[in-house]
Parts: C-alpha cells; sequence; structure tokens
C-alpha cells in the first residue's frame, strides 16, 4: 500500500487522463480488435496464437480471484481513495490483475512473434505501462500486476513454440484448443458447483461465472472455426493497403455490432442464465473467423466484380448494416430508460395497483438486510418497529422431510444457518431434514450488521432464542395476521411432486387465515405456475419467468393483449439484473394499461427506489425497509 500511496500523492488531471487511456489495453474490445485484426491481416496461426494466450489467462485469472478472493485496495483500506473514473471497470477480486494479464496477451504475443527490435520495445513499454497504470489509478497492488505479468509471460513463451508447428501439423491447433474448451468447462463446473462460502461477494462471483462462460463459448467457436476454415474458407491474409484497411474497418464494425445486438437477444433465448455469454461469443467468433472472411477474395482483387455481382454485395451488406444496426438500436432500447410520462391509475380495478406517487413497501425475505433473514425476529422486527411500517411482506418456502412448509430462501442450510456445524456435511438441503431436527439450527449464525459486526453468531443449544430458530409457514401466518392487515408475496421454491405438495399446503394455510385475496404467489418453476392456475384459480399468482419474457417482448411492439393470454396479476422483476432493463416507464405503463401490477426486487439504493416510484412502481421489495420507508410515499 505505500507504494499505492506514493502514486495517490502525485497524481494530477493530466497523468489520470494518460493512464486511463494507458489502460485501456487491458481492455476486451482493444484484445479482441487486434486478435482479429492479426487473424484477418497478418497471420491466422499467429491471431489463434494470441486468442489462446488471452483466453487461457483469464481462466487462469478468474479462478485465482475466486479462490484467493483478495479484496480491492480501497476495501482493504478505506482511507485510500481510486481515481473514479477507473471504478466502474473494476470489477472482480484484486488479485491478480485481469488488465495487466490481457495486456501481456495483446502485446506480448506480436513482441514474440514479430522479429522487430522496435516493436518489441513498444511494446515492452506499453505493458509495463499499462501495469503501472493500474496501480496509479488505485484498483490493484504491486502484487496483484507483478503476478499477472509473470502469469501473461509463462503464457506466451509457453505457448509459441507449439503455434509455430502448427500450420506443418494442424493437428496441434485442434489439441490446444481442444484443452483450452475441456479446461473452460471445468472451470465452468467448478464455479457452478462449488459450494462458496456465504461471505462470498455475489457481483464478483457473478464476473467469474461470465467470464468462464465466455471462454467456453469461444473456445467452441475456435475449433469449429479453425476446421471450416482450413476445409472450405481458406482465405488469404494478403492484400493492397486500402483494401486491408477497408475489409478490417467493415468488418470490425460488424462483429461489434453483432457483439452487442445478440447480447439482449442471447440473454431472452437462455433465460438471462450466463450461458448467454458462451453462446453469444460463439456466434461472434464464428462470424469473424468464417463468415466475413469470405468476403476477403473480393477485397483482395480491389473489389472488381460484374454489375449482377456489385449488385448483389451491394444488397448483401445493405442487409448485414441494417441487421447490424438493428442489433444496436435494439441493445440501446432495452437497456435504457425510457422517458414517457407515467398514466394515472386511479380506478385501477386490480387492487394490486396502487395511485400514481404512492408505492408500497415489501420487506424482501422479511427486511433480511436489518435482521435475520426470513425468521420470527426480522418478522417482529418490521411489525412491531417504531420508524416504519411494512405494506407488504416477501418471503420465500420450502417443504422439510416430513412435508411441513418453512420460510427459507435457499435449496441449503449453509449460508444463514450453523448448518454444516450441526450436521456435519455441507450443502445441508432443507428438504432432506424434519423440522424437529430444523429447530436445533441457529439461523442467525452468518446474519452481518452494516458494521460487519455478527451478534448471534456461536449460538447453541438453549441459548438460541426461539426468534431466531427456523419458522414455519403457519407460524409465521399467525403472527402476522394478529399484527395487521397485511399483504403477502410468497415464492415456492420446490419444483416438481414437492412443488405440487407446497402449493397444496401453501393454498391451504392461507385459507387458514382467510388470506386467499391478500397473497402473490410466485415460483421460477413453469409447472407450478400450470398448476396453480389449474387447481387454485382464485389464487392471485405473479408471472413465471417465460411468461414475463413473453409480456416484455409484447410491451417492446405495444402490442394489445388478448383476454385470458396472461393469468397473472402482478409482474415481479429486477431492473437490470439480466442487462435487459425492466425499471422503465414504458414497462410500467404498459403493465398498468393491462390491469397488471409492477412490483420490483430487490431495490436497495434510496436513490432508485426514488426513481421508480416516479414511474408508477407499484410495489418495492428491499432487504432495508427502514431506507425504503425514509424513500417511498407509502398508500
Amino acid at each position: 500500500m505505500d507504494f499505492l500511496y506514493f502514486l495517490e500523492g502525485i497524481r494530477n488531471p493530466v497523468l489520470d487522463t494518460f493512464f486511463s487511456l494507458i489502460t485501456h489495453f487491458g481492455s476486451e474490445t482493444l484484445f479482441l480488435a487486434i486478435a482479429i485484426i492479426i487473424f484477418w491481416c497478418v497471420d491466422k496461426a499467429k491471431g489463434y496464437f494470441l486468442m489462446t494466450v488471452g483466453f487461457f489467462g483469464t481462466l487462469i485469472n478468474q479462478f485465482l480471484k475466486l479462490l484467493c478472493r483478495i479484496p480491492r485496495p480501497w476495501v482493504k483500506d478505506p482511507n485510500f481513495t481510486i481515481v473514479e473514473a477507473a471504478r466502474e471497470e473494476a470489477t472482480g477480486y484484486s488479485f491478480p490483475s485481469g488488465h495487466t494479464q490481457n495486456a501481456v496477451s495483446v502485446l506480448g504475443c506480436p513482441a514474440r512473434s514479430f522479429k522487430n527490435t522496435a516493436l518489441r520495445i513498444v511494446c515492452i513499454v506499453l505493458i509495463l505501462l499499462t501495469g503501472l497504470s493500474r496501480m496509479y489509478l488505485g484498483v490493484h497492488t504491486p502484487l496483484d500486476v507483478g503476478v499477472s505479468l509473470v502469469i501473461g509471460t509463462v503464457l506466451v513463451f509457453a505457448f509459441y513454440p507449439i503455434f509455430k508447428k502448427t500450420e506443418e501439423k494442424p493437428v496441434y491447433m485442434y489439441v490446444i484448443l481442444g484443452v483450452l474448451a475441456l479446461c473452460s468447462f471445468l472451470y465452468v463446473l467448478f464455479v457452478e458447483l462449488n459450494a462458496w462460502p456465504a461471505d462470498i461477494d455475489p457481483h464478483n462471483l457473478a464476473s467469474g461465472v461470465k467470464n468462464g462462460y465466455l471462454v467456453l463459448g469461444c473456445s467452441l467457436g475456435m475449433i469449429l472455426s479453425y476446421f471450416l476454415e482450413r476445409k472450405y474458407i481458406r482465405f488469404d491474409v494478403s492484400g493492397a493497403w486500402w483494401t486491408q484497411i477497408l475489409k478490417t474497418a467493415v468488418g470490425l464494425l460488424l462483429v461489434l455490432g453483432i457483439k452487442a445486438g445478440l447480447k439482449p437477444v442471447c440473454n431472452a433465448v437462455c433465460g438471462g442464465h450466463a450461458a448467454a455469454t458462451a453462446l453469444r461469443y460463439f456466434l461472434v467468433v464464428l462470424f469473424a473467423a468464417c463468415v466475413w472472411p469470405l468476403t476477403f477474395k473480393w477485397f483482395k482483387n480491389g473489389c472488381p466484380m460484374k454489375l449482377w455481382v456489385k449488385k448483389t454485395l451491394r444488397i448483401v451488406l445493405i442487409i448485414i448494416l441494417v441487421i447490424a444496426l438493428l442489433c444496436g438500436y435494439l441493445y440501446f432500447e432495452v437497456t435504457r430508460r425510457t422517458t414517457r410520462m407515467p398514466i394515472n391509475t386511479a380506478g385501477a380495478e386490480n387492487p394490486l395497483i396502487t395511485n400514481l406517487g404512492t408505492t408500497m413497501l415489501s420487506g424482501h425475505r422479511a427486511g433480511g438486510g436489518i435482521a435475520p433473514e426470513n425468521t420470527m425476529m426480522a418478522l417482529k422486527n418490521c411489525v412491531e418497529n417504531d420508524q416504519y411500517e411494512l405494506d407488504i411482506f416477501e418471503f420465500d418456502i420450502h417443504l422439510t422431510a416430513d412435508g411441513i412448509p418453512v420460510l427459507l430462501h435457499d435449496g441449503t442450510l449453509d449460508r444463514t444457518s450453523d448448518a454444516p456445524e450441526y450436521f456435519g456435511e455441507e450443502d445441508v438441503q432443507v428438504g432432506s431434514k424434519t423440522l424437529e431436527e430444523l429447530r436445533n439450527l441457529n439461523m442467525g449464525e452468518t446474519f452481518e450488521t452494516d458494521s460487519g459486526e455478527t451478534p448471534y453468531k456461536g449460538l447453541r443449544g438453549e441459548d438460541i432464542p426461539e426468534d431466531l430458530r427456523i419458522v414455519t409457514l403457519e407460524e409465521a401466518l399467525a403472527y402476522l395476521e394478529s399484527a395487521g392487515d397485511y399483504r403477502y408475496i410468497i415464492e415456492i421454491k420446490n419444483g416438481g411432486e414437492r412443488g405440487y405438495e407446497a402449493a397444496d399446503k401453501l393454498y391451504a394455510t392461507l385459507k387458514q387465515f382467510d388470506a386467499v385475496d391478500r397473497a402473490v404467489i410466485g415460483t421460477f418453476h413453469n409447472e407450478i405456475t400450470e398448476y396453480l392456475d389449474t387447481t387454485y384459480p382464485d389464487l392471485p399468482r405473479s408471472a413465471g419467468m417465460n411468461e414475463a419474457i413473453e409480456f416484455y417482448l409484447y410491451s417492446l411492439l405495444d402490442l394489445p393483449i388478448k383476454e385470458g393470454k396472461f393469468n397473472f396479476v402482478a409482474l415481479q422483476i429486477p431492473t437490470t439484473d439480466y442487462t435487459v432493463n425492466l425499471g422503465t416507464s414504458r414497462m410500467v405503463n404498459y403493465a398498468h394499461k393491462n390491469e397488471i401490477a409492477v412490483q420490483y426486487w430487490t431495490i436497495n439504493d434510496a436513490e432508485e427506489m426514488e426513481y421508480l416510484q416516479s414511474i408508477g412502481a407499484d410495489a418495492i421489495m428491499t432487504d432495508v425497509p427502514d431506507i425504503g420507508a425514509e424513500v417511498l410515499k407509502q398508500p
């Protein structure tokens, strides 16, 4: 940190601008552009060399980040400040530096491949400056940068002699790319299946998952494109300088446009799962390596052609450009905030739709940010405090081994309780234990206050307060119904036969407390959605995943909805969790026009709460209802 404090002391606007520009030598966009330029215009094998080194480096980098979980410098030392312009791209854990490692790939591979002393000196200087920029900007330590330099350099020198032989022995290329694909697949399994500790940063984990799928998609695309290019395309990288510039400029615009345009499409196809990243980059690699090179022969010949060929290619080019523009516009349209005035909702038939300017406040997981989530303590905290009052309680239910619905979000008990210690195993499934067994757990074991304290950690046996033991659905509703006139948002976590049983017991319990019409039931399982519609048509529910996607597409085109098309009464959605921006006045207006309420989760930022209320949001689910009560005007 001493060196970082020294760099902080010499910061000035000129150096801030200089290093903010230099640091882009480690960016994903520049890595992609340089790899493609070398592949299209210089040497195909050297292009594959650069991409392979970069992707292997990414896997190693992300693996070490998640394994070591070293926080950023300003997190370790709150007194240290960074250059704010660098904060947005400083995602993931600190160790090692991804930008530095990318720079070694982008600049180290050409430096090793081309025997030009001046080029090598320039590349080495730029690599070192990129590493220095990460420290100057305050987003990495010397250890982060130093390890990345070593990893990148080792990869460059290790792979170079192998790639020199790929022209004579193409099998070497298949082996390398196959190993890359296998490693990326194993990494994806590692991040998806590993039992991560409760304190892992979800944003850092999401970044690691996304990058794993990115490399998997690229590696599979490279294997297929290498085969197709060698067997059927065999393009020539040479050409007049002006045709090289033309084919590269147009090609890069198309690649970047397709890369951006495919993002919302792939997210929709994959239901927001990170696998969308693999699909998107697989298609981008195929276009860059196999589709666009089909035009190179024409560029190489100086673009001569017969009139009918010229017209045909012109039409094809126009179509491609139109598609690229449409993809770019689509990306812009689905990610921006719309500025339409919210419509007047007075007189709405749906009781969940509030009057414009008011928004119901819902405690997400019963206000899990200020008390242990989904516990009786959390419920009491929201009911008995004198600082705020909830309109809606949100919680999740799972069935125990003996078929009792209990309040719990995760399928396992590890994250929120002392289950691993008590049962002597990890990944303790709630459905594998009886209620009697679960009553022995401390459900506040891992709860952490804003100041970092864990006030309930270590409580065992009789020392565990009753309101920190697992709570059943019946107990929760009995308490809440005796305390006030509340609404409920309840998510059924079980799927399949267990989900049907959970739905039956949920309905029976709501009926017992005469609360059927005050609850909205949600689930991510499509079969449970269908079961609710056919078995309990009087039970209000929210949109399922597929319905929400379809409804969103309808809203984009402002299509009329036939009566009976959708059976849900509320959209329970995030704002930008899946890239597509659902927190827009267009979305809310369209829903209200069709008598559907819009309830957002999980909103913990005061400014975002205020914005969502301004566009007509009917309810906001938050972990911190105390903050929500300060911001929102409630009915």
